[in-house]
């Protein structure tokens, strides 16, 4: 699953990240005028069609917003693509997984990291880049580049025609490792401006993942609201680029050309898992498995519906691993992900909800190590809980009314959490 965020927005906390050649972000000074910003905007342009490789087709319409612009239209943007009942049950979800606080409003708060965090922006939909007003010029050099490129993708590629198809299919994974693919590529081209002086190019730096985790972790003392996001908030803010940049490195890896990525976006990555391990991707392609819950509302009653159903995906595994094992434990069990969906069920009167989660593995021993951390994880969770009925497959916890359960059978494992115990007998054993 991913955090709420505009498509092609460029944050302020990867400057650094990306700058890793020893260029540093500029002092803040006063904004530079709209007139000197356009002109910087035209000047670049042939920069980013020489080390892409790719020529603009048509104009690339510009202009310049001030950070109140810049956050009213985030606002409107969010309203225009998210139904709020899918914000609200998706943060409810996030919640009852423990991925972050339970008194958080997760929409509004992500809304706010955003609007710190974002300087100009590409638009897919108005075909339009939009300056920073209040940065200074040299400042915003890098991410000229970065959203200018994006305009040159939406141009080839159309990235609107996507990022719709991705919103319509509710299946977050894929449009996160669709992310990382537009994003990716963005931040390869900006490493390059920055790095041609020295005559080195992105491919020649260390794994990126590495280095965005390393400056992520300097620059959330600098921010106020970045400094107080969850660690999935800033996990899946960050992984697009980051991790993007990353499977770029592998795909063009001995210096291929950048045509090699031009045919990716006609059959991009569809998994997370993909991005992560460019192997399944570029090598034996290790395709998603389509995974269904069985709708659980007619053994809860008729005052039970589905509020939400999504696809958490490889990464988002791992960051739920990650909150009680070590990295490489959580990273060791999230591998050999085959699909999953997660469900989160509501009642119509008493406000009570619960999550269910279906998970597919690429083989017996996979299975086996998810199940292993994912009853960790659950113990970890609920230390005070009641083990109720644990078995060699299954493992339930009871606490506070509610019931919750890891369970294995063969290749598949699921979770419960968050049911009213008086319900539990009827997904025991199942």
């Amino acid at each position: 699953m991913r955090n709420i965020r505009w498509r092609t927005t460029w944050f302020l906390i990867l400057a650094p990240v990306l700058c890793v050649a020893g260029s540093a972000l500029a002092h803040r000074q006063e904004a530079t005028q709209p007139d000197r910003l356009l002109s910087a905007v035209d000047d670049l342009i042939p920069v980013v069609a020489r080390l892409r490789g790719l020529a603009p087709k048509a104009p690339i319409q510009k202009g310049v917003k001030s950070r109140e612009e810049i956050s009213l239209f985030l606002r409107q943007e969010v309203d225009d693509h998210y139904q709020k009942s899918d914000l609200k049950n998706q943060g409810i979800l996030l919640q009852k997984l423990g991925l972050i606080p339970s008194d958080l409003d997760y929409a509004a708060f992500t809304l706010k990291l955003l609007g710190e965090q974002v300087g100009g922006f590409y638009d897919p939909e108005k075909k339009a880049f939009f300056i920073a007003g209040w940065l200074p010029l040299e400042e915003q050099k890098p991410a000229m580049v970065h959203e200018l490129t994006h305009a040159v993708q939406d141009q080839y590629f159309d990235l609107d025609a996507m990022f719709k198809k991705d919103r319509n299919a509710h299946n977050d994974d894929a449009e996160m490792a669709h992310q990382a693919l537009v994003e990716g590529d963005a931040t390869a081209v900006m490493l390059d401006y920055l790095l041609e002086p020295s005559g080195r190019t992105f491919l020649q730096l260390p794994d990126l993942v590495f280095v965005g985790h390393a400056q992520l972790e300097v620059e959330s003392s600098q921010y106020e609201v970045l400094r107080t996001a969850p660690e999935y908030v800033k996990e899946t803010l960050v992984f697009p680029y980051s991790y993007g940049a990353s499977f770029l490195q592998k795909v063009r890896a001995d210096n291929q050309p950048w045509s090699v990525v031009d045919k990716i976006y006609a059959d991009p990555p569809a998994s997370t898992e993909q991005i992560i391990h460019p192997q399944k991707y570029m090598g034996p392609r290790d395709a998603p498995k389509a995974v269904e819950i069985e709708d659980p509302t007619p053994e809860l009653g008729k005052d039970w519906k589905i509020a939400y159903k999504n696809v958490m995906g490889e990464f988002s595994l791992y960051l739920l691993l990650k909150l009680s094992l070590s990295e490489e434990a959580a990273k060791a069990a999230a591998s050999g992900w085959g699909g999953d969906q997660v469900m989160l069920v509501e009642e119509g009167i008493g406000n009570r909800s619960a999550v269910f989660l279906e998970t597919a593995w690429d083989d017996q021993e996979s299975a086996d190590r998810f199940y292993e951390a994912l009853s960790g994880w659950l113990k970890h969770r609920y230390p005070q809980a009641n083990d109720v009925g644990h078995s060699p497959n299954e493992l339930g916890l009871v606490s506070g009314g509610e019931y919750r359960s890891v369970r294995r059978h063969g290749t598949t494992v699921r979770l419960i959490v968050g049911l009213p115990q008086s319900y539990s007998e009827k997904f025991e054993g199942k």
